[in-house]
């Protein structure tokens, strides 16, 4: 089930706004970030460019956001180079949407950015 229209654009607000302030003037050229929206998932992607063809971005997934409609609640995953999405168990789910983005900002697992 997809998130209704209130609120993906609630989300599409943070992460806008998120994305566009991590990310330093001087390198925005060389690194990216975006997301995804699909059902009731967000994924938070970093873009840079490919090592042997600049003109090439490669994707990295860095966090996702799953909304459970039955509690209104957001919960956070990070994602592990074995290919899957594991539950991030340093903060509980949330209705606060924010509030896990600026768990993932501060990152003090280094789970997200490393």
């Amino acid at each position: 089930m997809a998130l209704n229209e209130l609120l993906k654009k609630r989300v599409e607000k943070t992460l806008d706004k998120f994305c566009d302030e991590r990310i330093p003037e001087r390198v925005k050229d060389q690194i990216k970030l975006d997301y995804n929206i699909r059902g009731k998932y967000v994924t938070l992607i970093e873009k840079r460019p490919h090592y042997k063809d600049p003109d090439e971005w490669v994707e990295m997934k860095i966090a996702q956001f799953r909304y459970n409609k039955d509690n209104n609640k957001w919960s956070l995953y990070w994602w592990r180079h074995t290919g899957k999405w594991y539950e991030y168990d340093n903060i509980e789910p949330t209705s606060d949407f924010q509030k896990l983005v600026e768990e993932v900002d501060e990152d003090p697992t280094h789970i997200f950015w490393g």
